[in-house]
């Protein structure tokens, strides 16, 4: 018993010891582990997330009041998020457009259209799905702010669950004063109020409510999200499938594609079956476009009101200029546009169509087309001379039979039938055109360039439509739409954009002769400049629409831009410069457009605001030689950002430079620093007449470096900016344009000096270009050797003086003469002393030896 004691306390001590080696040893490591993670609380390791902690009982009743203001303004925020209405009302719309396009689309891909087909149709595609891209970012940012209120909302309910546990849970530390009894029952010395424990229920249940809503409202988006991102998969196809088949003809172009004629073959067995066939492609498209129409009424009621207005402005147009063009018949012809205002409405709102009808289906588009050229060739029939009107009429028939092939695209042996008639057709018409001397006849001379211009290109279109037509008969398809279409396409364009620009000259002519703008000034003084400023750019705007258009129709436009964007942006790279020669025609175009600006400001500065406001001698040209400098300065640094220097590096090298001028080239940054002198204090300025050492005239320019004095035998004089301030200068217009002319009169003695004082006054006082005040004054300066001599003053403020001067002199004589006031020679009297006795003898026999 003893040594079962002694061994049993043995290991008793021995444990004890291990025990408490071993918690040393831990606290140890743990004083050693401390200080190193203090020393790396600054490391990238994450932060912990927060762990929701029970709120106090002290803090209960404030916290579920600002917790219920929290609900109300999530539930707020909800309701106040963007709406997906429109969404769940327009994409059912767009589901069964799609559901109608496809189909349609499909058959239209299984017969191999035309290039032109393909690319009108990828365009309504792709026109389609706009808004998608849309719907889904508004969709993913409501979700997101959804999930967010979910996040916050877990945590509010976690931290009040929490501080519900720990009132009614014993073992919670944040009530110290609740004990267990004898049951293993809670007991608390202290009873939380049951209104309180009610309260936070409350809050937890508000909480679940407001969670509940947004899992709904977050499960509707999701769903949305979804039926949006499955449209987007369909559309996606159908434009992957569109991109293959037109590469496959741009590729496939020189490739017979379809039978020959002879051998081609329709998928029904007779004309009933193809006229059947054909009816239900044209219900397909007209359901589509009644679902359309559904999809975007709004755009037609816009583009009715925009219809009506155009055709108000025009009526309201055609009643108030009507006199003006019986007072003036030179405005006859442009008249013509307002003499038709349901056809000149009809044109301008239909050519904003693109902006209304965004993706409109291909039956819209024809009879949008329709609706353009009719009306454009009843209206060029009022403008052009009748030998033209063949050409308008021929052009409607291939137009019309055009939007009969485009909406029977999916019929291919219908299609390439009428596509051989219209060749055919086309070919008689020209060859009836260029041998028909008749039409030659009677073309008017201002018509004459436009004829001949058509005749020299015929035997061109000629080649090109016989190759056409031989293609289409020959199986060539594709090559023979790609020639045919798009040299109709390109002539129909011509011709709207010609009507559209003579409609719009028409309504510049008479903007330019009513008002507002024929109030101003630059229009009084320069209506015909600016009226041809204005055509030209018309000109040449239609010029590169029509040419842009026209590389569409031949699918050339992207080939070529892309080929033109790579050559534009390859760049010579010199050291750390690269440049390229986009870079350079940026700078290029940049510079132009600085001095083409300026050049419109003081333009309109000095025609319409001089002219109104009251400024001070040289005001108007300093204002506008400063904005002339400033705005070159902003145009020349943009240039040089735009390729691609360091502002940095360049204001660098500028201030060097700047140390160069001081040292080299001083004159010059004196004389440019005097010029600037000169248009803010302006000594001398524009047009003042000045006398610069022995040079005396009109001064004409004050430039950056010299300014230009114009004297008055017409020489130009470049007088450094530098001497106008250094150096005297005598201004005679500084204040005013008086000037004193001073004439200079001696009569003989023994005239009488007040009757010519009288008489000198009186001329002055007669002549017109003399001023009243200060009156003209005639001054007795003395007495001469051979005369009494008088001095006229007299005051003028002509710019002709010197005329004046001598008008004036001229009537001084006149009226000395009348009055037979003798105005004296010079007289010397000759003395001499001595002569030789041979040269008198001489003088003696003179008049002998003259006989």
């Amino acid at each position: 018993m003893t040594l079962f004691i002694k061994n049993f306390y043995l290991k008793l001590t021995l444990f004890l010891l291990i025990f408490t080696a071993i918690s040393g040893l831990e606290i140890a490591v743990q004083a050693q582990e401390k200080p190193a993670s203090n020393s790396n609380s600054n490391s990238s390791a994450p932060t912990p997330i927060p762990i929701p902690t029970p709120i106090p009982i002290s803090d209960v009743v404030t916290k579920t009041d600002a917790t219920a203001q929290r609900l109300e303004k999530i539930k707020e925020g909800i309701s106040k998020s963007p709406d997906v209405a429109v969404i769940n009302a327009d994409l059912p719309t767009l589901k069964n457009e799609l559901d109608l396009r496809v189909t349609e689309t499909n058959k239209l891909l299984s017969v191999r259209p035309s290039l032109e087909t393909l690319r009108t149709v990828e365009q309504d595609w792709q026109a389609l799905s706009k808004n998608i891209p849309v719907w889904k970012n508004d969709l993913k940012s409501q979700i997101t702010v959804l999930d967010n209120y979910l996040k916050e909302l877990n945590d509010l309910k976690e931290q009040w669950q929490k501080t519900l546990d720990s009132l009614i849970n014993p073992k919670s530390e944040t009530l110290s004063n609740s004990n267990i009894n004898q049951n293993g029952q809670t007991q608390t010395t202290t009873e939380v109020p049951a209104e309180v424990l009610e309260k936070i229920r409350s809050t937890i249940a508000s909480i679940e409510n407001v969670q509940k809503q947004i899992e709904e409202k977050r499960a509707q988006l999701l769903t949305l999200q979804t039926r949006v991102a499955k449209e987007e998969t369909r559309i996606n196809e159908i434009l992957s499938s569109i991109k293959e088949y037109r590469e496959e003809a741009l590729t496939h172009l020189f490739i017979k594609d379809s039978p020959a004629i002879w051998n081609a073959h329709s998928k029904v067995d007779s004309v009933g079956g193809m006229a059947s066939e054909a009816t239900d492609s044209y219900s397909t498209q007209i359901n589509a476009l009644s679902e359309y129409a559904m999809r975007k009424s709004e755009s037609f009621v816009l583009h009715g009101i925009i219809f009506l207005l155009f055709l108000g402005i025009l009526f309201w147009a055609r009643k108030r200029l009507r006199p003006m063009v019986g007072n003036d018949p030179e405005l006859e012809p442009a008249f013509s546009a307002f003499q038709l205002p349901f056809v000149g409405a009809l044109i301008l709102s239909i050519m904003l169509s693109s902006w209304f009808y965004p993706q409109a289906p291909r039956m819209l588009s024809a009879i949008l087309g329709a609706a353009t050229l009719i009306p454009g060739i009843i209206y060029l029939r009022r403008i052009l001379e009748k030998p033209l009107f063949p050409i308008l009429n021929a052009l409607m028939i291939f137009y019309l039979i055009d939007q009969i092939r485009q909406v029977t695209a999916t019929l291919p042996l219908l299609s390439r039938i009428l596509f051989i008639a219209e060749m055919l057709g086309v070919i008689i018409f020209l060859v009836w055109f260029l041998r028909s001397k008749r039409l030659s006849s009677k073309i008017e001379v201002r018509h004459q360039r436009i004829f001949v211009v058509i005749k020299k290109a015929i035997p061109y279109l000629l080649g090109l439509f016989s190759i056409a037509l031989i293609a289409n008969i020959l199986g060539f398809v594709s090559l023979s739409n790609v020639i045919g279409n798009s040299i109709l396409g390109s002539s129909y364009i011509a011709l709207i954009l010609y009507t559209v620009i003579q409609i719009v000259k028409s309504l510049i002519i008479f903007a330019l002769r009513v008002p507002p703008l024929s109030k101003l000034g630059m229009v009084e003084n320069h209506r015909e400049i600016l009226k041809n400023k204005v055509f030209k750019l018309l000109k040449w705007l239609g010029i590169i629409f029509w040419a842009i258009l026209t590389l569409n129709l031949f699918s050339v436009r992207e080939t070529l831009f892309s080929y033109i964007k790579e050559w534009l942006i390859a760049e010579l790279v010199i050291g750390s410069i690269a440049i390229s020669l986009s870079d350079v025609i940026i700078f290029a175009v940049t510079v132009w457009l600085a001095f083409a600006l300026s050049r419109l400001i003081r333009f309109i500065l000095e025609e319409d605001v001089y002219t109104r406001v009251n400024l001070g001698g040289g005001i108007p040209y300093a204002i506008s030689t400063m904005l002339h400098y400033a705005i070159l300065v902003v145009g020349f640094i943009f240039g040089i950002a735009a390729l691609g220097f360091d502002l940095t590096k360049f204001t660098i090298l500028a201030g060097a430079f700047g140390v160069g001028l001081g040292f080299g080239l001083q004159n010059i940054v004196n004389n440019f620093v005097s010029g600037l002198i000169l248009l803010f204090e302006r000594p001398v300025k524009v047009d003042d007449v000045v006398q610069i050492g022995t040079h005396q005239g009109d001064l004409k320019r004050i430039g950056l470096r010299a300014s230009v004095l114009r004297t008055l035998d017409g020489a130009e004089v470049i007088v450094p900016n530098g001497q106008l301030i250094s150096e005297e200068v005598t201004n005679w217009t500084f204040s005013d344009q008086q000037r004193r002319l001073e004439i200079n009169v001696g009569v003989a003695y023994g005239s009488n000096p007040r009757q010519v004082m009288e008489l000198l006054t009186k001329v002055a006082t007669e002549n017109d270009g003399i001023l009243s005040e200060p009156s003209a004054k005639t001054i007795f300066v003395g007495f001469g050797d051979n005369s009494l001599n008088f001095q006229l003053r007299a005051w003028t403020d002509s710019d002709q003086w010197v005329g004046i001067k001598s008008d004036l002199t001229l009537a001084v004589y006149d009226i000395l003469e009348e009055a037979e006031i003798e105005i004296p020679f010079p007289q010397r009297d000759l003395h001499i002393r001595g002569i030789d006795k041979e040269i008198i003898k001489q003088i003696q026999d003179m008049p002998n030896r003259e006989k």
